[in-house]
């Protein structure tokens, strides 16, 4: 059926909005023009038949086709969140409380205080913060122990983090405390785990808000996290982040961390993120290997051109989504 001109229609499986027959905009078209194969096979994979086989569909590993959807969010092809199923999504635990605490009376706070051996950790928090805590102050950290079940040494921890950081603010200890046991860190030796792996990875995350161009912002959780977890735990030299920065902005066209991301988590599950040269031959080997297996194969389905013009092949790739769609 003749669709009106003016009417507008949702593109399918999750293909950003506003491109149909129409070139991508300037980042898109630097994306396809840079597409490894394996990243067109997966795009083709996922405009044909969605998320739920794309690996098996594409031909390639699970990670690697993660790795090649990201590539195509960043480049603004795909829309955020495009492949991801409930199975493959991140859990995440939700808070047990409401985001701030329940109020309570002098009284009640008196009997928490005596009923968890609060008043020795409230002198030590004084006595951390340098100064003598109103109502309010000692209702926070009552309501604490109390609605959250953490322990006296537990929050005395959490306060002397808070104040070295340059945070001596109540409110600022609360909402932190309620971040933590949102993210399942509730016990003072996982807190304690907690503040050795952000310690550790302080200076390294500092170069890398500059490699990033971060600047002075403040990080975004995510941000926070992914940085933290590959000085800290994963133990990225800085020189394979760089290489994982400079692959990103080559294919992307822009700074980011989320695909850099995927780019090491690849390199890492094949073994070669230990350095710098063995990643460039892992993937000149990949390179090699796929053109080896390309050569007199028959694909089972339209076979992806070693050249081509971006807007064509992004035009045959959607008019293919939209026709299957009717």
């Amino acid at each position: 059926m003749k669709q009106d001109k003016n009417e507008k229609t949702a593109a399918p499986l999750k293909v950003v909005d506003g491109i149909r027959g129409t070139v991508p905009r300037l980042a898109g078209k630097i994306a396809l023009r840079e597409a490894s194969a394996d990243d067109l096979r997966v795009l083709l994979a996922f405009l044909e038949r969605g998320a739920e086989h794309l690996s098996r569909d594409a031909g390639v590993s699970p990670a690697r086709a993660e790795a090649a959807l990201d590539y195509w969010r960043e480049a603004g092809i795909l829309s955020e969140g495009a492949g991801e199923t409930e199975e493959t999504a991140e859990p995440k635990r939700p808070l047990r409380l409401s985001d701030e605490l329940k109020p309570a009376t002098g009284e009640e706070n008196a009997r928490i205080i005596r009923r968890r051996n609060l008043s020795d950790a409230i002198d030590e928090a004084q006595r951390i913060l340098g100064k003598t805590f109103n109502t309010s102050e000692i209702a926070i950290v009552a309501g604490l122990s109390e609605q959250l079940e953490l322990e006296p040494a537990y929050l005395v921890t959490l306060i002397s983090w808070c104040r070295n950081r340059g945070k001596t603010s109540l409110r600022y200890v609360e909402r932190t405390a309620f971040s933590l046991v949102s993210e399942g860190v509730e016990t003072l030796p996982q807190l304690e785990a907690y503040i050795s792996r952000r310690e550790a990875a302080a200076s390294g995350i500092g170069q890398i808000r500059k490699l990033f161009g971060i600047g002075e912002r403040a990080l975004s959780k995510d941000e926070e996290k992914r940085f933290t977890r590959w000085i800290a735990d994963e133990k990225f030299s800085l020189d394979v982040i760089g290489f994982a920065y400079d692959e990103t902005v080559n294919k992307t066209g822009k700074a980011s961390s989320a695909y850099a991301d995927k780019l090491l988590k690849v390199w890492r599950e094949a073994g070669v993120s230990g350095s710098v040269e063995e990643i460039e031959r892992y993937i000149e080997r990949e390179r090699a290997e796929r053109a080896v297996a390309g050569k007199g194969k028959t694909p089972k389905h339209d076979p992806i051109p070693q050249t081509y013009d971006s807007g064509d092949f992004f035009a045959r790739a959607l008019e293919r989504s939209y026709n299957k769609k009717d």
